[in-house]
């Protein structure tokens, strides 16, 4: 679908609907970030909008600075034409990993912007099997975790496994970890409802075909396949409460796996993947076939740092801490006023969503007199 520049505006603007302060990303720079136009191109853009009633400019305190800087906010008219756009926009039909969709269903699922998503689209209709997401730039307190992978890149394990929880940050933190690999291959497990969908997305990454696409030992000797040709690594992510026969590929391939040398397989995991589908045994890990390793949640310093509130107060600050645990998606959506987003990615109910976006607008009370 395409769509122009000023629309890309409208929906980069419409993300921060209900954001209590402006964030950066209503200024021009953000804009001009966003929405992927050249920055001397944002101001006839605006103007236009403005124009159109569509935008209004005001001068404000954006998150993390002392002066005001010119920020722009939907009016009632731009916010229905953003819903317009945003409702065609999710509407689009993409392939993802050979099975059709929506963009709309696509990008919840891999917790991508509308933007984001579709950017990701190429002139055939699928969707980017690694799209670029905004999210690894709020990549918060993970250094020891990617100091992990890189050892295991390095060392004699054949698997690592990274556990955490939905929005905990694994896919951002491989995502960058792979930046720093020359050629890897990333298959999304959660859309593959058997092992043929994986023997075809793993087909469609790497070009390494399954002799029997139905047959879970021939798709795992396959992924390893795909590891001796020098994919390094090989990225399996969303891998959860699966069906049976990917259990036995997985396994499968924790056996072949035992006897290479330099096969490099990442498998992304979720903290509540049930017992009967773990597909390793404490024996492959005491003999360095397989490492692992849990993602946490955020300190009260990196929950600070996400939500981009350097003067937050600090007993809303823990309040905020002790409801999300630290989860980053969660601290995202506060950060950013997305009461929908935050509503769709956990439990929490409506007053509780209300409290958290209330708790990450509080400021910090003024010093008493002395």
């Amino acid at each position: 679908m395409d769509i122009t520049a000023a629309e890309r505006v409208l929906l980069h603007l419409h993300a921060f609907l209900n954001a209590r302060d402006p964030p950066r990303e209503t200024t021009q720079v953000g804009i001009a970030e966003g929405a992927r136009i050249l920055r001397s191109h944002v101001p006839r853009a605006m103007r236009a909008l403005e124009a159109q009633g569509l935008v209004n400019v005001e001068a404000a305190h954006v998150r993390g600075r002392s002066r005001k800087s010119r920020v722009y906010r939907l009016t009632e008219s731009g916010v229905r034409r953003a819903r317009e756009l945003l409702t065609s926009v999710d509407a689009t039909p993409v392939d993802v990993d050979g099975q059709r969709t929506t963009l709309g269903d696509a990008r919840r699922t891999l917790t991508l912007s509308p933007l984001a998503a579709l950017f990701a689209v190429d002139a055939d209709g699928r969707l980017a099997q690694t799209p670029a997401a905004s999210e690894d730039v709020d990549l918060l307190q993970r250094e020891s975790d990617l100091a992990f992978l890189k050892r295991w890149l390095a060392g004699p394990a054949r698997i690592a496994v990274v556990y955490g929880s939905h929005g905990m940050g694994k896919t951002s933190l491989a995502r960058a970890f792979v930046r720093s690999t020359p050629r890897h291959a990333w298959l999304d497990v959660d859309s593959c409802p058997d092992v043929a969908a994986l023997a075809a997305a793993l087909s469609r990454a790497t070009g390494v075909r399954a002799a029997r696409r139905d047959d879970p030992g021939s798709v795992g000797e396959a992924i390893l396949e795909a590891a001796r040709s020098g994919w390094r690594p090989v990225v399996l992510d969303g891998y959860g409460d699966v069906a049976e026969a990917l259990v036995e590929a997985f396994a499968a391939l924790v056996r072949g796996a035992s006897s290479e040398v330099d096969a490099k397989i990442l498998v992304l995991a979720q903290e509540s993947t049930p017992a009967y589908c773990r597909f390793y045994e404490r024996a492959e890990v005491e003999r360095r076939v397989v490492v692992d390793r849990h993602l946490r949640g955020l300190d009260l310093e990196g929950c600070r740092a996400m939500l981009g509130n350097p003067s937050i107060d600090e007993e809303a600050l823990r309040r905020i801490y002790l409801l999300t645990k630290g989860c980053p998606l969660y601290l995202r959506c506060i950060r950013d006023g997305d009461a929908d987003g935050l509503q769709a990615a956990s439990r929490f109910t409506k007053a509780e969503v209300r409290l958290l976006l209330y708790s990450g607008g509080v400021p910090a009370p003024p010093p008493s007199a002395s």
